[in-house]
């Protein structure tokens, strides 16, 4: 009898062994409770990890359309935010490393940059991903991320600077420019490695 129940015991093991193998080798599907706006803000993360502008709107409606329109008008709000802040950063650190800190002209470059950028480039900005969904109730949540190529950036100081061409040569021989100038050159490549899996 204790024979029997040695023998069925190594079995169970042995059949436990199998499937634990059986597992290890097989593909284990991936499962995520993240709602879209999670999985979005993850994305965000890593794009401003690199030095890309990005942000996630949000808008509700029974209109669906409605909803889009809100969430992109919110992203936009929040990406305007986040560009103001940047091109803040950006002249503070340009003024300190020149020695110019307060210096009006320097202000008066950089401001101007954050308006043309804000009014013309984020106004007509378009989401890299849109997703939505619908409740029982009927109530739509849509979701859009939406990102800047940090180009802009440049270009908007090169066009504000027709008036004060030496300033601007100054800061494209600045360590601030320098940073800016390596996001700019990797912003492709980071871009798409931050919404590889929205292409899904």
């Amino acid at each position: 009898m204790k024979q029997v129940v040695k023998t069925a015991g190594m079995v169970a093991a042995l059949v436990a062994v199998g499937l634990l193998a059986g597992c290890k080798s097989g593909k284990i599907p991936k499962i995520s409770n993240k709602t879209p706006y999670e999985d979005m803000q993850e994305a965000v993360k890593k794009l401003t990890d690199d030095g890309i502008p990005a942000e996630v709107g949000v808008g509700e409606s029974r209109n669906r359309q409605l909803a889009i329109t809100e969430a992109k008008l919110d992203a936009r709000k929040n990406l305007a935010q986040q560009i103001k802040v940047k091109i803040e950063n950006l002249e503070k650190s340009f003024a300190e490393e020149v020695g110019m800190g307060g210096n009006t002209e320097i202000n008066a470059l950089f401001s101007s940059a954050t308006k043309s950028i804000t009014s013309q480039e984020i106004a007509g900005s378009v989401p890299k991903v849109q997703k939505f969904s619908t409740s029982e109730e009927g109530i739509t949540s849509a979701y859009v991320l939406m990102t800047i190529d940090p180009n802009i950036i440049d270009k908007a100081l090169a066009q504000q600077a027709t008036s004060n061409r030496s300033l601007y040569q100054r800061f494209q021989a600045s360590k601030a420019f320098e940073e800016l100038d390596k996001e700019m050159k990797e912003y492709e490549a980071n871009e798409k490695a931050a919404l590889a899996d929205f292409a899904n």
